[in-house]
């Protein structure tokens, strides 16, 4: 059984009578600890895609298995406990509170599981250390550069412990330089054991994933294993 298995995926939007179809009979299977690229031109469904997977949405019609478990007719608060545990987003944008220190920004998932103090520093601190920015921990996201604002991010989801990481345009907002830096880091965690799902238009980036997903129009168009 796959970990990720979506079946017949359909997601529908509708506005003023007009029904958009931002994902049509979509079926994709995920193996655990996966690295997987989905590209695909704006518009084409890919972030609708990765929202689902995330469990920020639902279907439309279809259904979606994780791990085993059935997850179209859960309750938001069920996925919300499902996204907490189990799933971590980086963005394009960081996502990173401003007023916050980098610690505080990494901290504040584990906060809502009323971990104790010494439990969140020691974590806190293992992943900052594991994205080589320890010594930015009292800094604030405006005072740092876009490669450790993503470091930040990434190390969030490493303190929370993401059995799946979902990655929206991770390299977007860096320069090339930096963009190598990030994916390669998303390579290292990939290699741990974590299952990465990167978005991107950026094919030398899609390139880093073993597999690789192109969407368009909603569907499916191509499914690639790279030879890495």
């Amino acid at each position: 059984m796959a970990f990720i298995e979506l079946k017949g995926i359909c997601k529908e939007y509708r506005s003023d009578q007009i029904v958009t179809n931002a994902l049509e009979d979509v079926d994709l299977m995920i193996e655990k600890g996966s690295f997987v690229s989905i590209i695909g031109a704006s518009g084409s469904g890919k972030t609708t895609l990765l929202n689902m997977i995330g469990c920020m949405d639902k279907p439309t019609r279809g259904q979606y298995i994780l791990d085993g478990r059935k997850l179209d007719n859960l309750s938001e608060s069920e996925l919300s406990k499902i996204r907490g545990k189990r799933i971590a987003f980086v963005f394009q944008n960081f996502a990173l509170i401003e007023d916050n220190t980098v610690y505080e920004n990494v901290e504040l998932p584990l906060l809502k599981r009323g971990m104790s103090r010494s439990d969140r520093r020691k974590k806190v601190q293992e992943a900052l250390t594991s994205v080589g920015i320890s010594d930015l921990s009292r800094k604030r996201p405006t005072h740092i550069s876009g490669g450790q604002k993503q470091r930040t991010a990434i190390a969030r989801a490493i303190a929370c412990g993401a059995e799946i990481i979902l990655a929206d345009e991770p390299t977007g907002a860096l320069d090339s330089i930096t963009a190598k830096e990030i994916m390669n880091l998303l390579a290292d965690l990939n290699r741990d054991g974590t299952t990465i799902i990167v978005i991107t238009h950026d094919m030398d980036v899609a390139k880093y994933a073993q597999r690789i997903i192109e969407i368009k129009d909603g569907r499916i168009k191509n499914d690639a294993e790279e030879n890495n």
